[in-house]
């Protein structure tokens, strides 16, 4: 009996090495995985570097660029400002040359009437001098002994 369990003991140890011998094999296989994908991704990032590098520069050059366009946009602003000022200001000076042209018209209107007035004063100045000697020469053919 003791050869059948010392057989046994022989088999189940033999059987114990062959499973250690297998999941050796099997470890040393998934270790050399794990190595072949940490190389890989170490070699992925190496050649994705220098590519995401060169993005970021392009991608910092278009933001400059792009604040360059936002300075041109802000003077453009403060242009359109300038010149929407100069514009109510050329609205006050028509309105000023409008109310100064109603202002020459009435002028006019004002010369006009003076020139009537003149011309009216003038007539009523002949009308009065001709109305005092008519008035005089009646006054002088009055005869004052025939009225004593």
């Amino acid at each position: 009996m003791e050869n059948k369990t010392g057989y046994a003991t022989q088999e189940l140890l033999e059987s114990l090495v062959r499973g250690q011998r297998k999941a050796l094999r099997h470890s040393r296989f998934v270790t050399v995985l794990c190595l072949l994908l940490a190389a890989l991704v170490i070699a992925a990032a190496l050649l994705a570097i220098p590519r995401v590098t060169a993005v970021l520069g392009r991608v910092d050059e278009a933001f400059s660029e792009l604040e360059g366009a936002v300075e041109m946009l802000d003077r453009l602003d403060t242009a359109l400002s300038s010149a929407e000022n100069a514009m109510s200001k050329l609205d006050g000076l028509a309105d000023t040359l409008s109310a100064f042209e109603r202002t020459a018209g009435q002028l006019d209107e004002l010369m006009g009437s003076a020139e009537a007035l003149s011309d009216a004063a003038a007539h009523l100045g002949e009308m009065d001098i001709e109305s005092l000697n008519t008035g005089i020469r009646n006054i002088g053919q009055i005869d004052f002994e025939k009225l004593n």
